[in-house]
């Protein structure tokens, strides 16, 4: 089976390509620094280099092309000023649109990234992937919907095409980096909603879901890629107040949170559960079904790494004159 992935040096698209070459596959990706494919992954991956927002996709790398795991797109935490907005926007739209454009009457099973951004983050009953989408007044989640759309144009030629909707991926660098920084800064969130909820998952079970999409029976429509157990906002709080050393933090409004966290902002008010409900009934088994849990191991990885730092500023801090 030959397997294309685009954005295959970020987080996920990394670890799963490990995955696809240590199953004996010679996956191809399109990169904009195809250099750094070859130093992760040496021959055993075709890469090609692609600039979505300049440039169509080039045509040899679609050649004989069966499944194509679209990943590419710039992050959606972080600072949102508008000019990480309009990054958010152009990587992926335009990213889909060509990639769409390229595939043309080629069929293929496409499995695109999305995130459950695109629900909004309101309140209500559980949703499931059989929950219709209203369309939201948000910018962000518009144009995250947007791709949706110009993915799924691909069924007209016959392809099939899956939507892979995660949550905040749990993993070193990622969820929940972000809000620990700000607690390191003496600030936080003003108290959320106690039934608020995190459709977060962690990195080993998002790779995993995506790894067996790829290889399994291909499953057309919507798939929420996030934990069987809701993360609560109000158990995340405890635990970065426990893993920081600081005290006497300022709860920011929800909209300047906005401004440093992105989306995360929007998460951790959401009251709104987000069930797998599809993976789970076609018999993917959650490794770490707890977030819970992830975040508390993440957070120690963290405090392990930092120690070392610490107690060497300290030793420079006694004999400094």
């Amino acid at each position: 089976m030959t397997i294309l992935i685009t954005g295959a040096t970020g987080l996920i698209g990394r670890a799963l390509t490990q995955i696809l070459v240590d199953a004996g596959l010679r996956p191809r990706v399109t990169t904009r620094r195809p250099h750094r494919a070859l130093e992760m992954f040496d021959s055993r991956v075709a890469a090609f280099e692609w600039h979505p927002r300049t440039e169509p996709l080039p045509a040899p790398a679609l050649d004989g092309v069966e499944r194509v795991i679209h990943l590419m797109g710039e992050p959606l935490y972080g600072p949102l000023t508008r000019a990480k907005r309009a990054r958010i926007v152009a990587s992926r739209r335009v990213g889909t649109k060509r990639l769409v454009e390229a595939l043309g009457r080629t069929r293929v099973h496409l499995i695109a990234a999305s995130s459950t951004a695109v629900y909004g983050h309101g309140e209500g009953l559980p949703l499931t992937e059989t929950t219709a989408v209203q369309r939201p007044k948000d910018k962000l989640a518009l144009a995250l919907l947007g791709c949706e759309e110009a993915a799924d144009h691909l069924r007209e030629n016959g392809s099939i095409v899956t939507l892979v909707r995660l949550g905040p991926v749990i993993a070193p660098g990622a969820f929940p980096e972000p809000l620990r920084d700000l607690f390191d800064r003496r600030v936080t969130w003003r108290k959320a909603h106690p039934e608020a909820v995190i459709p977060a998952i962690d990195h080993v079970d998002a790779v995993a879901l995506l790894t067996w999409l790829a290889q399994s029976r291909p499953l057309p429509g919507p798939i929420h890629a996030v934990a069987p157990e809701p993360l609560r906002s109000a158990d995340l709080m405890q635990l970065l107040t426990q893993a920081s050393p600081r005290r006497g933090r300022a709860g920011l409004p929800r909209w300047i949170l906005r401004r440093q966290v992105g989306v995360l902002a929007d998460f951790v008010h959401s009251r709104q559960r987000v069930v797998p409900q599809r993976a789970l009934d076609s018999g993917f088994v959650f490794s770490r079904p707890d977030p819970l849990e992830s975040v508390r191991a993440t957070l120690a990885r963290h405090a392990a790494a930092e120690t070392p730092r610490r107690s060497l500023g300290a030793v420079l801090q006694r004999i400094s004159p």
